[in-house]
């Protein structure tokens, strides 16, 4: 058996997330379904992340195992032809059989886009949070960096069972001015389910003046629940490292 790694993108507009779900659209359910009718042999496709309803990616990464000899070359030609215009296969590869690309990861990389200007844009809709106040981007970078390092994030994620471990590292964190608004980008050796939207929602308050700068680390040090989530469209995951 061959175990194939696929650096996949998609647009999650219009998915009810990754994770594979009986009678919706999943970005696991399309690629498997279109991967078993290529190959003409059963599929299950392994995430690296598991992004929610409406999130999207840029560098998702996935494996799977077939017993099919097509190049790879070909396989991505035929996949882009007959997937969705909104999930799309960028690379692919052959890896040792002991990778899985869940588990095999070293870190992921999300990216959150906030646009602050006076009226929605169509063209950013889909991709960004529209949020028409002023941010102190400084603020935020100081409310930030409070959360590096190794913490519980229990008060940054939604739905976690009380047993499971809500433990991670978050490598780093930076808060970029743009010409329009701020893109956050996070890096950790995982993220909880909600964890990068309770964090911006969290920021953005501390950006317009409507939260302290401590108030993340009091949020840490307290196990108070995070209670402002940003919306789906603005986040997206760049890479895996590996």
């Amino acid at each position: 058996m061959r175990n194939v790694r696929l650096r996949i993108e998609y647009d999650g507009t219009d998915f009810h997330g990754f994770a594979r779900q009986q009678g919706v659209r999943t970005v696991q359910g399309v690629l498997e379904s279109v991967l078993q009718a290529t190959l003409n042999e059963p599929i299950e496709v392994i995430g690296a992340s598991r992004t929610d309803a409406g999130v999207h990616a840029h560098g998702q990464v996935v494996n799977f195992f077939t017993s099919r000899p097509i190049p790879l070359e070909k396989l991505t030609e035929i996949l882009n032809r007959r997937l969705p215009m909104d999930l799309k296969v960028r690379s692919a590869r052959e890896v040792s059989a002991n990778f899985h690309a869940r588990f095999s990861a070293q870190s992921r990389v999300y990216r959150y886009t906030l646009y602050t200007g006076s009226h929605p844009s169509v063209w950013k809709i889909r991709y960004a949070w529209h949020y028409p106040h002023r941010l102190d981007a400084a603020a935020m970078q100081i409310a930030l960096e409070a959360l590096l390092g190794e913490h519980d994030f229990r008060p940054f994620s939604v739905k976690i069972p009380t047993e499971k471990s809500t433990v991670r590292t978050l490598y780093q964190g930076v808060v970029q001015p743009t010409r329009d608004g701020v893109r956050i980008e996070l890096e950790a050796n995982g993220f909880l389910r909600g964890m990068v939207r309770l964090i911006v929602g969290e920021l953005a308050r501390v950006g317009e003046g409507k939260q302290g700068i401590d108030s993340l680390r009091g949020r840490l040090e307290s196990g108070s629940q995070a209670t402002h989530m940003a919306p789906a469209q603005g986040l997206c995951l760049i890479r895996v490292k590996y």
